[in-house]
């Protein structure tokens, strides 16, 4: 257990969440509940996106990528990793997650599509797997209140 991580959570409230004013029980509740979104290392290949997505979405959004490809240096690039037998692009990266963004906004990608390509890289998890600690329960609340 890392005591100082969850020390430093309930007693700074680095989110706002509003620890002082809850109860032993109501923090750690707080705590695990799954209400935040990580982004995660995601690499993925043309056969994951026909794997994890609806197949006609990954269908249309790899024949928009394999078209821009002609005149687009990045995406060639991109389609070359997503298409060549290795291990794919990681939809998580920063950089990206900028590109899909830059694909939208020069219309070769709907937004509702570059969604979904970042949405493969996002899970939900709580508060206290977000910070590395496992499920925490109301007398390690207490613990490091020094209650």
């Amino acid at each position: 257990m890392r005591w100082d991580v969850l020390r430093g959570e309930v007693l700074s409230d680095p989110l706002s969440r509003g620890y002082v004013g809850m109860t032993d029980e109501q923090v750690a509740a707080s705590l695990n509940n799954p209400d935040r979104t990580v982004i995660e290392q995601t690499m993925v290949t043309a056969k994951d996106l026909m794997a994890r997505m609806d197949p006609g979405a990954a269908a249309t959004i790899l024949q928009k990528l394999e078209s821009a490809a002609a005149s687009d240096a990045v995406v060639k690039w991109i389609m070359s990793f997503i298409t060549g037998g290795g291990e794919g692009i990681d939809l998580g990266h920063a950089n990206t997650r900028a590109q899909i963004d830059a694909l939208v906004a020069a219309g070769v990608l709907t937004a509702t599509e570059g969604a979904s390509l970042k949405a493969l890289a996002q899970r939900t998890v709580s508060r206290a797997e977000e910070l590395g600690l496992p499920e925490i329960k109301p007398w390690m609340v207490a613990h490091v209140r020094g209650s």
